[in-house]
């Protein structure tokens, strides 16, 4: 077992989850408004993690930022939730615009992350 990679991720995601449920506070979820606050985290975290695998060579840093921070701060469960939520709500429109603009997006931000990586 590797005791150092578990405290590296711990802490890294401790940092993350806080940093997710301050910006959940700042921008709350409500059915009748777009999910602002998933939306940015994780699409901040596709951006970063496109980054961080393309540009982050040491693996103990990796596990802080990457599988920990990114990992504590992203949240498909919560995109999911929320999607569960516009749906019960009657808001399907604004369903298919979170879902596709989540994906379509978070996809191409992490291609451009690891583009960016790849400059610097």
């Amino acid at each position: 077992m590797n005791f150092q990679g578990i405290v590296l991720v711990g802490l890294g995601g401790f940092c993350g989850s806080v940093l997710r449920y301050a910006v959940g506070l700042y921008l709350p979820f409500e059915t009748s408004k777009f999910a602002w606050a998933t939306f940015a985290v994780n699409m901040l975290g596709c951006l970063f993690i496109g980054v961080g695998m393309g540009k982050i060579q040491d693996e103990h840093l990796k596990l802080l930022l990457v599988t920990g921070m990114l990992g504590g701060f992203t949240t498909f469960s919560g995109f999911g939730w929320e999607l569960l939520q516009y749906a019960q709500a009657q808001e399907h429109i604004r369903a298919l615009i979170y879902g596709f603009f989540s994906v379509s997006l978070g996809y191409t931000l992490v291609l451009i992350g690891r583009k960016f990586a790849d400059l610097i």
